[in-house]
C-alpha cells in the first residue's frame, strides 16, 4: 500500500536535502561546533589504543624527594654539573634540561656547569618565549636563551601552548623564536626534522606512566644502575608540584611539563606524531554520508536503510581506530557523526510520518486501505484515471449479518471477501465503508466487465466461515467509468448510486447512469461540504437549555449550520443523513467537536461555566479511535470531561450494539455525559 514518506519519496529533493545537510555541516565545522566532541573522540581513542614508551627515553626527575635532600632552590648549577657527568659517564646518549639556564647564577656554579658542558657536547639547553607580563593586553614578547657562558650546548625550544580551554592538545616540532626556526627540544631527542615547524599532537595513547623516570638526586649520588642510562635519551625537569611546570593534557589531566616533552620525543620516536586529518577529508566524508543516508532511495526504515545506519555509525566509529592503529593519523569524525546521527534521525522521523500516514490511510478493523487512499490513489492518476474503471461492492444484509456475529467476525468477513474479488481481479482492494468494498481496473469492454463480475460472484457461491459459523454472502456492484471532468469523491458516489440504483432494479450489479438534477446535486454536496468546512462556511450555533430547579442555563446543545455560497443555508436534514451514508460524518463530528470545546474553553475563561452537548452518528462508535479522538481534543482545549455531554440516537446503540456500548462505556468511563437523542 503507497503511503507518503514526505521528502524523501521525491529524488531532487533528497539530494537537496542531503547538501543542505552538508553546508550546514560545513557551517558548523567552520565556527568550530564539533571540537569539543572531537576532543572527547581523541581522548577515548587514546585510552583504547593504550601503547608502550620506546623505551630510549628517560626522565630525571626535579622530584620533592631532591628538593628537600639539597634543601635551597634554585639550586646552584654544579648539581646540574654533577648530573650531567654521572650520565655522561653512564652512557646517556643526549641530555637535555627543560630548566632555565637564561640568567647567570653563583659564578662557581656557573663555571662548573660550562665545563660539563664543554667536556658533554651532548647537552640540549632550553630556548623559549613568552610575555613580558601577565598583565591584560601587553604583548611584548621576551626570548629566552642559555646565558652566553652556557653557548657550547645545543638548543631546544620548550613552549607549550594550551588551548582556550588550558588542556595541552598539540606541541610544535619547531617554532619560531628571535627572528629564525627553532627545532623543539622533542625534535632534537628524536633526532626528528620531517616534520619542519608544524604543530602535532603527541600519540596520547603512550602511556607515559611507563616512562622511567629516576630522582635527581640519587642520579647525581650514583643511586641509579648504569642500565639505566646507556644510550638513553634523557630529559631532566621538574616534577615537583611546588614548582608549579604543570599542564592538562587529554587522558593523564595534569602532568609535569616535562613529561609532555618526553611524551612528545616519544611520539617522534616511534613515528607517532599524529596529524588530524582536516577539513578537507572531513567535507569529503560528510557528504558522502549524507549523499548515503539522506539521498538514497530505502522505501522502508528497517530492512533497508536502518542496515545502511547501523553500518554506518560502526565505520564512522571503528575506522578511525583502526587508521590510528597503524598510521599516525586522528581522523576528524565528529562532524560525519554528527550527518549520520541527523540523516538517521531524519529517515526516522519521516519513517514515523510514513507510519502515521499509513494509519490514517487504512481502515482500522481490517487494515484495508480506506476510501481516503482510494481517492488519493485516484487523484494521483490524474488525466490517466480516464482509462480506469471504478467498481464499488456493497455487501448485502449487512446489518443482519453484523448483529448476528458480532463486530469482530464481520470484519474477518470483510477481510476474507476482500481477499475473495482480489483473487479474480488482481487489484488492491479498498474498504470505503463498514459495508462496502471497492477496486479500480483498466477500462476494458463491457463484455470483458460483465465476465469478471461473474468470477466474483461465482467466488461467494460457497458460503464464508467466520467464528459464529458459515455465513452467505452476496454483493450488489456498482460501476462508474472513468470522466476527465470529474473529482475522485465525485467519481466514489457516483459507483456508490450505482449500487443503489441496481438494488432498487433487483439487479446484481449497475452502470452509473445520469441522475435527476436534484440526485445530481446530492453527489456533489460532500464535496462541497468538505469546501465548506475549509472555507468558513460551516459554523456553530447554540441552542441554551434551562435549569427550570435553578432558573439558570447550564447547558448549551450545538446545532450545525451550513451556507453554501450559491445556494444559501442549507438543512442539516438534508446534508447530515448524506453525510452518514458517505462516510463524510466523521470530519462533521470533529468539527463539531473542535469547536464546542474550543467555545466552552472561551466561556469559561469569561466566568460562564456552561455544559456543552454534541450529537454524534452511529459511524462514530464502530471504534475505539472516537476515545482517543476525544480524549485528544480535551486536552488540547484543556476542558474537563464533565463539561462535555454527547447525543447519540437510540439506532446508533441498536445497530452495533457489543461495538457501541463498549465505547459508550470508555466515554463514560472518562467522565463525560451521555445522552440519548430522539428517543
Amino acid at each position: 500500500m503507497p503511503t507518503s514518506g514526505g521528502i524523501f519519496d521525491n529524488p531532487g529533493r533528497r539530494i537537496g536535502l542531503a547538501f543542505a545537510l552538508v553546508l550546514l555541516t560545513g557551517l558548523l565545522l567552520a565556527v568550530g561546533a564539533f571540537e569539543p566532541v572531537e576532543n572527547r573522540l581523541t581522548n577515548l581513542r587514546a585510552k583504547l589504543l593504550d601503547r608502550a614508551p620506546s623505551g630510549q627515553t628517560v626522565v630525571v626527575e626535579i622530584d620533592a624527594h631532591s628538593l628537600s635532600k639539597l634543601r635551597t632552590w634554585p639550586w646552584s648549577r654544579r648539581y646540574h654539573a654533577e648530573a650531567v657527568r654521572q650520565l655522561h659517564a653512564q652512557g646517556a646518549d643526549l641530555i637535555a634540561f627543560d630548566v632555565d639556564f637564561s640568567a647567570l647564577s653563583e659564578p662557581e656554579g656557573d663555571r662548573a656547569f660550562a665545563e660539563a658542558l664543554a667536556n658533554s657536547q651532548t647537552v640540549i639547553l632550553p630556548i623559549f618565549q613568552q610575555r613580558a607580563s601577565d598583565r591584560s593586553g601587553d604583548r611584548v614578547i621576551i626570548e629566552n636563551r642559555p646565558a652566553p657562558l652556557f653557548r657550547s650546548a645545543w638548543v631546544g625550544g620548550v613552549n607549550i601552548l594550551p588551548e582556550k580551554d588550558g588542556i595541552v592538545r598539540d606541541y610544535p616540532a619547531a617554532m619560531f623564536i628571535e627572528g629564525a626556526i627553532q627545532p623543539s627540544i622533542a625534535a632534537l631527542l628524536a633526532d626528528s626534522h620531517q616534520l619542519g615547524d608544524r604543530r602535532f599532537q603527541p600519540d596520547w595513547s603512550i602511556d607515559v606512566n611507563r616512562i622511567p623516570r629516576f630522582s635527581f638526586v640519587d642520579v647525581i649520588e650514583g643511586n641509579v644502575p648504569d642500565a639505566a642510562f646507556r644510550g638513553k635519551r634523557v630529559l631532566i625537569g621538574a616534577t615537583a608540584i611546588e614548582l608549579g611546570d604543570r599542564y592538562t593534557v587529554p587522558r593523564f589531566g595534569n602532568i609535569p611539563g616535562v613529561v609532555i616533552q618526553t611524551l612528545a620525543a616519544e611520539s617522534l620516536l616511534q613515528e607517532r606524531a599524529i596529524m588530524r586529518s582536516g577539513a578537507m577529508p572531513t567535507m569529503l566524508g560528510v557528504t558522502l554520508v549524507a549523499l548515503l543516508l539522506c539521498a538514497g532511495r530505502f522505501r522502508r526504515f528497517g530492512p533497508g536503510v536502518g542496515l545502511v545506519s547501523v553500518a554506518c555509525l560502526v565505520v564512522l566509529v571503528t575506522a578511525p581506530i583502526i587508521i590510528q592503529i597503524y598510521w599516525p593519523v586522528s581522523v576528524d569524525s565528529a562532524a560525519m557523526l554528527f550527518v549520520a546521527l541527523a540523516g538517521i534521525g531524519l529517515r526516522g522521523a519521516a519513517e514515523i510520518q510514513r507510519h502515521v500516514a499509513s494509519k490514517s490511510l487504512q481502515d482500522a478493523e481490517t487494515q484495508l486501505p480506506n476510501r481516503m487512499m482510494l481517492e488519493a490513489n485516484l487523484h494521483a492518476e490524474g488525466p490517466t484515471q480516464t482509462g480506469s474503471i471504478l467498481t464499488v461492492a456493497s455487501i448485502d444484509r449487512f446489518d443482519v449479518i453484523r448483529d448476528a456475529i458480532g463486530i469482530d467476525a464481520v470484519n474477518r468477513l470483510v477481510r476474507d471477501s476482500a481477499s475473495r474479488i482480489e483473487a479474480n481481479i488482481d487489484s488492491q482492494i479498498y474498504r470505503i465503508a463498514p459495508d462496502t468494498l471497492a477496486w479500480v481496473q483498466p477500462d476494458v469492454p463491457d463484455v470483458t466487465i460483465d465476465l469478471r463480475i461473474a468470477a466474483v460472484n461465482m467466488a461467494f457461491r460457497q458460503a464464508v466461515d467466520t467464528s459464529h459459523g458459515k455465513v452467505d454472502v452476496a454483493l450488489t456492484i456498482g460501476l462508474d467509468r472513468a470522466n476527465a471532468d470529474i473529482t475522485p469523491m465525485l467519481r466514489i458516489e457516483r459507483a456508490i448510486s450505482a449500487v443503489g440504483a441496481a438494488r432498487d432494479a433487483h439487479r446484481k450489479y449497475q452502470w452509473y447512469s445520469a441522475a435527476n438534477p436534484a440526485t445530481r446535486r446530492q453527489l456533489s454536496m460532500m464535496s462541497d461540504l468538505r469546501q465548506g468546512l475549509d472555507n468558513g462556511e460551516v459554523h456553530l450555533a447554540y441552542q441554551p437549555k434551562l435549569n427550570l430547579k435553578r432558573n439558570t442555563i447550564t447547558d448549551a446543545e450545538t446545532l450545525m449550520r451550513w451556507k453554501h455560497p450559491a445556494d444559501g443555508f442549507i438543512s442539516p436534514d438534508l446534508f447530515i443523513p448524506l453525510a452518514e451514508s458517505t462516510g463524510v460524518v466523521g470530519e462533521l463530528t470533529e468539527f463539531a467537536l473542535h469547536g464546542a470545546l474550543a467555545d466552552c474553553a472561551r466561556w469559561r475563561n469569561n466566568g460562564v461555566s456552561m455544559r456543552v452537548a454534541v450529537n454524534i452518528s452511529a459511524a462514530d462508535l464502530t471504534g475505539f479511535e472516537f476515545v482517543a479522538k476525544v480524549e485528544r481534543l480535551l486536552a488540547l482545549h484543556g476542558v474537563k470531561p464533565s463539561a462535555l455531554a454527547l447525543e447519540i440516537t437510540e439506532s446508533a446503540v441498536i445497530q452495533s450494539s457489543a461495538i457501541a456500548i463498549s465505547v459508550l462505556g470508555a466515554l463514560r468511563d472518562l467522565g463525560i455525559r451521555l445522552s440519548i437523542d430522539d428517543y
